[in-house]
């Protein structure tokens, strides 16, 4: 008994030593990193659903796994599973609060930029739409004597409309599909909210504008001043409609800003002053004077313009001269004559003169009479519609 009790005791002595050695011991760093590692990756497991990481035995090299997406410039390339906004709606930005366009190209670039043509596909075939009601409403009013020309282009408004709203389209996701033949895709957002203000503010800006060029064209005196206010008016009121049409797009309720200004206003001043108050006056001198000069009186109204026989009180002077003279060459039966015109218009304010017209042509008929009067005819002609275009140019010029 004597000796059970001392080799139990003696074995208890031995464990106590043994532990007290373990716990005096220093574990391996690399012991505690894989301990580490391993719980890790069973957490991991736990929460994905799936297997854990493989253990590495000690000893063998380990390779990391290289990340799905590479970064360049802003955006990082994703690559994997396919995201939803490539086939359909993105959930990260709804098309509550964005504006989206997808693009796709073996070129990222491009498909980038095919994306911003996406979204800026959306505000073209809207803005020109509704412009080009206002073109039409100017070609409906100009048929004959209220004729006026407004030279505008689609284009050049549509560039400068949307140039403010597409700034801020930017790139949010780029994902690049791997295979035989990689694609990238990329994702183009416009915010509504921030654009709805920007285009806000700025229809507010071409309004207080509008007002401004219309109490400065009422108070001018000078004709050409009138015009060049109510032209620019024009101009912008345009422009301003173009914007009421992105913020239609871009905004919650699809609503824009009303104008408390109608177009017809505008342009019913204009063609005001065409048949009212811009004063032309017409001198011709040489063969035919007279009945060139009728031709004239009569085409330009016709036209749209006022013409004045008190050569003091225009605004603006078409003075030229003409000369009608027979060819030698023909035959008894057949006669030709030579004819030239050439013509200057005058701004009687300054005295400048801002156009000519030079023509000369060649007229034949069985007799001198009737060749001069199909010279007539032609010179008339010609004429009309080359001081027309000189005049309007000029007074939408200014």
């Amino acid at each position: 008994m004597r000796e059970t009790r001392i080799y139990v005791s003696l074995v208890i002595f031995f464990v106590i030593m043994i532990a007290g050695c373990a716990a005096n011991k220093e574990i391996p760093a690399e012991a505690i990193q894989g301990r580490a590692e391993h719980a890790f990756d069973e957490l991991k497991s736990e929460e994905t659903g799936g297997k854990a990481f493989p253990k590495v035995k000690r000893g063998e090299k380990t390779t990391l796994a290289q990340p799905s997406e590479e970064t360049r410039g802003k955006v990082q390339v994703k690559k994997g599973k396919r995201p939803g906004w490539v086939d359909g709606d993105s959930i990260q930005y709804p098309s509550s609060k964005y504006l989206t366009g997808v693009g796709y190209d073996p070129d990222r670039k491009l498909a980038e930029d095919k994306a911003r043509a996406e979204i800026a596909k959306i505000f073209v075939s809207k803005i020109d739409s509704r412009t080009r009601t206002y073109q039409d409403y100017l070609k409906i009013t100009s048929k004959g004597r209220s004729k006026t020309e407004e030279i505008f282009s689609i284009q050049d408004i549509t560039s400068v409309s949307t140039q403010k709203v597409l700034s801020g389209v930017r790139i949010a996701q780029v994902y690049q599909e791997t295979g035989t033949r990689p694609i990238f895709y990329a994702l183009a957002v416009l915010d509504r909210d921030q654009s709805a203000k920007i285009l806000g503010y700025k229809i507010q800006e071409l309004d207080q504008d509008i007002h401004q060029l219309l109490s400065r064209a009422k108070g001018e005196e000078d004709l050409l001043a009138k015009v060049k206010c109510l032209k620019q008016s024009v101009q912008k009121f345009v422009i301003r409609e173009a914007y009421d049409t992105e913020l239609r797009i871009v905004s919650r309720t699809g609503k824009g800003i009303s104008s408390s200004i109608h177009f017809a206003e505008i342009k019913g001043r204009l063609e005001s002053i065409l048949l009212r108050d811009f004063l032309i006056g017409v001198s011709v001198k040489g063969s035919r004077a007279d009945e060139v000069q009728d031709a004239l009186v009569q085409g330009l109204n016709q036209q749209g313009f006022s013409i004045s026989q008190d050569l003091n009180r225009v605004n603006v002077l078409v003075r030229g001269n003409v000369e009608i003279k027979p060819l030698k060459r023909g035959t008894s039966e057949w006669k030709y004559v030579q004819w030239r015109a050439y013509f200057d218009m005058v701004d009687k304010k300054c005295g400048s003169v801002f156009g000519s017209v030079n023509k000369t042509g060649r007229q034949g008929h069985l007799s001198l009479q009737q060749a001069e009067n199909r010279a007539v005819r032609n010179i008339r002609k010609v004429l009309i519609t080359e001081i027309a275009g000189e005049m309007k140019r000029y007074i939408f010029s200014q």
